[in-house]
């Protein structure tokens, strides 16, 4: 009998948890550490507790006592479900025999690309010092930036009506009006839109921008969509605050070795790729190239950069 889909879930996420936490039922496979616990018979480690602790970031060292003992519990939960999901056979239910074996083979992976880029070699002061003169608006002439903005809700089909409208009205001798007048010409076309302020610092903007609102001078706009939406910002003033190649350089450091580590996981897959028999089957053979590209792309693409913003 196949247990119902909330059930599989709920013994899937224990199992998984489990799993990545190194608590498997019955306690097979434990290295030995120190017991902080016992479920039903079923050994906690310390070990375990502090291997939960690493993924979730940094924590404090005067929280380190509370957020051992919040894990601990954590684990006990997931134990306890993880018991439960094998007493009533969910771990021989093929759906769970599948989504345990794909997350066992998400972390052998993520483990063999964690080893791989070990060996990204180091930034040497040349390159470092070679970053910071080839981004000033980085560095050298770091600006924040106060931007008032102003978000959309412009279909695809509405998106090029929205962009003339703000195309004339940046034409105005007179910036400060811009963004009010839009406003109006929303309301009378029965356009939602919601505006805000936020206050930046160059390190902050999405990569892709940093260079052109640089550019950018005050009452300067930047259109930039996003699905069915369109953000048009403003930038209202800015202050040069530079940072010194001294004070970059942990920062540059980190940047470079981001990319070293990105270009390496890249060309490993590209290497095995190269040296494996791949076969695409029926359908899926004529896309298999794409299917390639598709998978180096997404392994080479660096994460955004955040945004903190401040609500009008």
């Amino acid at each position: 009998m196949i247990p119902s889909c909330r059930a599989v879930r709920v013994a899937i996420s224990a199992l998984g948890l489990a799993l990545a936490s190194g608590c498997t039922p019955g306690g097979d496979g434990k290295t030995a550490s120190q017991v902080a616990a016992k479920v039903n018979g079923d050994e906690i480690t310390v070990q375990q507790i502090d291997q939960a602790l690493s993924r979730a970031g940094n924590i404090p060292d005067a929280q380190q006592k509370q957020a051992q003992k919040q894990m601990l519990e954590r684990l006990i939960d997931q134990q306890l479900l993880a018991q439960q999901a094998v007493q009533k056979k969910l771990d021989r239910d093929p759906h769970v025999l599948a989504l345990v074996d794909a997350a066992k083979r998400q972390i052998l992976a993520q483990a063999y690309l964690e080893q791989v880029v070990q060996s990204a070699p180091k930034s040497t002061a040349q390159q470092i010092k070679a970053f910071y003169l080839e981004h000033p608006e980085l560095f050298e002439d770091r600006r924040v930036y106060r931007f008032k903005e102003m978000a959309i809700a412009a279909p695809l089909d509405l998106q090029p009506r929205v962009r003339a409208e703000v195309a004339r009205l940046d034409r105005l001798r007179d910036k400060a009006k811009i963004m009010s007048q839009l406003a109006l010409w929303l309301q009378a076309h029965g356009v939602k839109f919601q505006t805000n302020l936020s206050v930046q610092a160059a390190e902050q903007l999405p990569s892709e921008l940093v260079g052109k609102i640089h550019r950018m001078k005050e009452g300067d706009l930047l259109v930039v969509p996003r699905g069915n939406a369109l953000v048009v910002t403003q930038l209202d003033r800015s202050q040069r605050v530079p940072l010194g190649e001294e004070q970059a350089s942990p920062y540059i450091d980190q940047i470079l070795q981001h990319r070293k580590r990105l270009d390496l996981s890249s060309d490993t897959l590209s290497r095995l790729r190269a040296s494996a028999k791949l076969e695409y089957v029926a359908e899926f053979d004529k896309r298999g190239g794409n299917a390639a590209t598709s998978s180096s792309e997404a392994t080479s693409q660096p994460k955004p950069m955040e945004r903190t913003q401040e609500s009008k």
